[in-house]
This record gives C-alpha cells, sequence and structure tokens, in this order.
C-alpha cells in the first residue's frame, strides 16, 4: 500500500455520500502498489478505500474483487468490496478506486512458531479453497514481464545494479523454456508478504492485497510466501521447516511440484527483485516507502546455491 494521489476529504465524501459522513481521512503508506486510504465515519465503521494505480489493470478488477469474495465466504478473513447500485468499482480523480471492509489486526515483525503455525494452516486453507476454484487469471508476472523491466534499464544507465541485472538476465535466460507445464493451478495469492497478512495474538486476522491473485501452482505460491517471510535478514531453517511440515500435513504435493519447488524459489526471488528495482526508479512519485531489491538479489543467490527441496 501507498498513496501515490492525494484525495481530499471532501474529494472522498462524494463517494461515501449514500454510505455516511467521513469524520477522518487517513493516508496509508505502507507498500508500494496502489493508493490507499483508511476512512472512518460518523459512526465509527472504518473503510479501506483503494485507489488503482498503473500496474492494476482496470479488467482485472472484478477477478480481484471475486476472487476476495469466494475466499471470504469459504472461511478466510479478507477485505470484499462494498456494493452501490450493483456496482463496487468507482472512480475518483479519473482513476478506478473500490470501498473495502476494514480489518483488525496489524503486520507482525515477529516471525515465532505461533506465527509460522498460524501462517501454514492460512495458506492450506486457501490452497484448499483455491483448487476447487473455476475463477481464471494468467500470472502477469512471469517472464514478459520480467523481460520488460530488463528492457527498460538497458536503456536506463543512471542506477548502481549493472553487475545484478547481468547475473538475473543470466539466470532468466537459463528458466526459459522451462517452466513446468505438468502442474496442477489454483487460485492463489501470489503475494502474501507480512505487509499483508494482519495478527492479533499471534493468530491471523486477515489476509490482504489480493491484487496480483491469479491462477498458478501452489509452489509459486508457497516459494513467495518463504522468501519473503522466512529470509529476513538470513535464513530462518527451524520457522521455514515448522511452517512447511505444518502445511504438508493438510496438503498433499506432487511428485513433480516437489521436484519444481527451488525453481519457483528462484522464479518468485527473480520477480521480487526485478519489481522493486523498476519501482525505485520509475514508479517513484508519491508518498511511498520503497523496499530495497538487493533482499531479493541476495534470496536468489541462495536458492542457486542451496536446494530446500528437502525440506518436503
Amino acid at each position: 500500500m501507498a498513496v501515490y494521489t492525494n484525495i481530499s476529504q471532501s474529494e472522498a465524501q462524494i463517494l461515501f455520500i449514500n454510505i455516511g459522513k467521513i469524520t477522518q481521512l487517513e493516508g496509508i503508506q505502507e507498500g508500494v502498489e496502489n493508493t490507499n486510504y483508511k476512512v472512518t465515519l460518523e459512526d465509527n465503521k472504518k473503510y479501506i478505500l483503494t485507489i488503482f494505480e498503473k500496474r492494476t489493470k482496470e479488467e482485472d478488477l472484478p477477478f480481484f474483487n471475486n476472487a476476495m469474495l469466494e475466499f471470504k465466504e469459504k472461511g478466510i478473513s479478507c477485505p470484499t468490496a462494498f456494493e452501490l447500485d450493483g456496482k463496487n468499482v468507482f472512480k475518483i480523480k479519473n482513476k478506478n478506486c473500490s470501498i473495502y471492509n476494514f480489518l483488525k489486526g496489524r503486520p507482525t515483525k515477529i516471525i515465532n512458531k505461533d506465527v509460522s503455525i498460524s501462517l501454514s494452516e492460512m495458506m492450506a486453507k486457501m490452497h484448499m479453497i483455491g483448487r476447487e476454484s473455476k475463477l481464471n487469471r494468467y500470472n502477469t508476472m512471469l517472464i514478459p514481464s520480467w523481460s520488460y523491466i530488463l528492457g527498460k534499464f538497458h536503456d536506463f544507465k543512471e542506477h548502481n545494479f549493472n553487475e545484478e541485472l547481468k547475473l538475473v538476465s543470466e539466470s532468466i535466460e537459463e528458466m526459459r523454456g522451462q517452466f513446468p507445464n505438468n502442474l496442477d493451478t489454483s487460485l492463489i495469492h501470489a503475494d502474501l508478504f507480512p505487509d499483508n497478512v494482519f495478527f492479533e495474538n499471534n493468530k491471523i486476522s486477515g489476509v490482504i492485497d489480493f491484487f496480483f491473485s491469479c491462477n498458478d501452482t501452489i509452489i509459486y505460491d508457497l516459494s513467495t510466501l518463504i522468501n519473503s517471510w522466512f529470509f529476513v535478514d538470513k535464513f530462518s531453517e527451524e520457522n521455514c521447516k515448522l511452517f512447511l511440515n505444518n502445511y504438508l500435513n493438510k496438503i498433499n504435493l506432487s511428485k513433480y511440484e516437489k521436484e519444481n519447488f527451488n525453481f519457483y524459489l528462484k522464479a518468485s526471488a527473480i520477480r521480487f527483485f526485478l519489481t522493486r528495482l523498476h519501482d525505485m526508479y520509475f514508479n517513484n512519485s508519491g508518498d511511498v516507502n520503497h523496499k530495497d531489491p538487493m533482499d531479493f538479489f541476495h534470496i536468489l543467490r541462495f536458492h542457486q546455491k542451496n536446494n530446500l527441496e528437502d525440506f518436503i
């Protein structure tokens, strides 16, 4: 989450005219994708107003809102889009936006046994739901988007990442054409970073930010969570094993999924290195706290030297 588009309370009130009177409008600086405001009404009800920025396409919004609704109806605590006159996508300052219910809890910076177990139970439940879903959207954050970002840096010299981009480019060429086509797909979140999971008393109270959700293998979803949760400063082997052991008590992985675990750990690391780097240089307007792309470069190097397949 972030604030790229500044709006006033009176501008927001136009959207909320049939919902209630706004008493407080707060921009949320966390995250980097879309603009988010916490809206408090006179009756103390709270909502999140999300304004969709460049990377979120208008044609994908019904899918994202339907994915959240499906997960919510089947037991995952997540936001759902507020409907007015049969619509849940609106306009503000000529940009698409939606209004979501407010979830209690906060992200945690402490990753311990209770957090790891709660994460595994939540992800297993999401994958059980996702495997049965009829919703369908292609994962747009794979090699075509990586090549696009690499092309932008080819013509842009005002950066200090030549060595890293060269290695990542070589890694992509090695992986090109190797994406497996024998794996089952599921509706997945695809962005389950610590910022997107809320906790109360070490238990998950909600999951947010479904704006990269898509159909892909659950191994990709697992890889993104493992890379983002268990590589803070260094690899947390104990918490990672605890998470995976508990997850695998509920979800059976095929032989092919296990064999491609390391492949997707690398793919996820490349995806987030490149998009973080892109946003640092090309998506830097507004009030945004950009995250360090080198975190995921180091994770990629770890997976090139180590194989966590034995963990599953």
